[in-house]
């Protein structure tokens, strides 16, 4: 049977370059998921923002998504533990996010983010013993030394005084949760819809962060106003599920493998929404760690490039 293009998601728009756009789009409102985190921070605490984000995602979802949910209970029923799991590593990533760009620039968040295809190659090797030739190998080892160069600021005695900054450090450990939520999650081969996913992520992960957040109202309450309003409207609406709407329509395009490519755009975007919001400059450092981690990327994405054979 034969799937009419326009039911998908994304429809006619996911063809050549329209899924281009969508993924790069897609990008886009991540990295302005960065510059919301930062500007919130004013009213609304990370925790915070990362619960009421992921609740109202699962909320403006849940309408459309109730047959899909139907169809997809017994496989979600019995896969509880998994799921677990994905959860959790979904939304420690997307929190930790929140905590990095209060301690670090836009800039380097987004170009150390660039790292997570890199991290799920390296992954897809221990986990999956998937094997690795030597582009990826080379790619792996020249992205990481861009992330060094930025995270250390190209100073070689910072990294021997191990004195990183904590939003560096927190990123990192983004990218290690998203990297490990990608590998398992097709390790699993899980086959539900791509709705059906993003609710349960978003509503398990709300249901993840309730002890945190009530632990942080007693530390740092939110301030509800029109910055909070705003705020939570775009990580919702906008980061969450335009996002991942575009970014579903356009792998269901061109494949995972080569969407994962788009991940190069972070750095691109970042800088470019640092320097217009908040006046950070482009230091030497951004450049060569740029460079180093674009060149590892197109090293690793180089097997996945070729057109599969049936």
């Amino acid at each position: 049977m034969t799937t009419d293009r326009s039911t998908t998601p994304g429809g006619v728009l996911a063809t050549a370059a329209g899924s281009y756009a969508l993924l790069s789009f897609a990008i886009l409102c991540w990295g302005g998921n960065f510059v919301v985190g930062r500007f919130a921070n004013l009213d609304m605490p990370p925790i915070a923002l990362s619960f009421w984000r992921h609740a109202v995602a699962a909320a403006l979802v849940l309408p459309f998504v109730v047959p899909a949910l139907r169809r997809d209970w017994a496989v979600l029923r019995t896969r509880l533990g998994l799921f677990a799991v994905l959860i959790f590593l979904f939304v420690a990533g997307n929190t930790l996010a929140y905590f990095s760009v209060l301690h670090t620039s836009i800039t380097n968040a987004a170009l150390i983010n660039a790292g997570v295809p890199v991290a799920a190659v390296f992954f897809s090797w221990i986990i999956l013993d998937d094997r690795v030739n030597r582009f990826q190998a080379a790619g792996i080892a020249l992205a990481a030394l861009g992330i060094v160069v930025v995270v250390t600021k190209a100073d070689l005695g910072l990294l021997l005084r191990l004195a990183y900054g904590w939003g560096d450090l927190f990123m990192l450990i983004c990218v290690v949760a998203w990297a490990l939520y990608m590998v398992l999650l097709k390790r699993a081969q899980i086959r539900i819809s791509p709705w059906t996913l993003l609710f349960v992520l978003s509503a398990g992960g709300a249901a993840w962060l309730v002890p945190a957040y009530v632990v942080e109202m007693t530390i740092h309450a939110t301030r509800w106003s029109a910055l909070s309003f705003l705020s939570l409207l775009y990580v919702a609406l906008v980061s969450t599920v335009l996002a991942w709407w575009c970014w579903n329509a356009g792998t269901l395009a061109i494949g995972p493998n080569r969407a994962a490519a788009f991940m190069c755009l972070h750095p691109i975007f970042g800088a470019g929404l640092g320097m217009l919001f908040f006046d950070e400059a482009l230091r030497p450092y951004h450049v060569v760690g740029t460079i180093l981690v674009l060149a590892g990327i197109v090293l690793v994405s180089r097997v996945y490039a070729r057109p599969a054979t049936v």
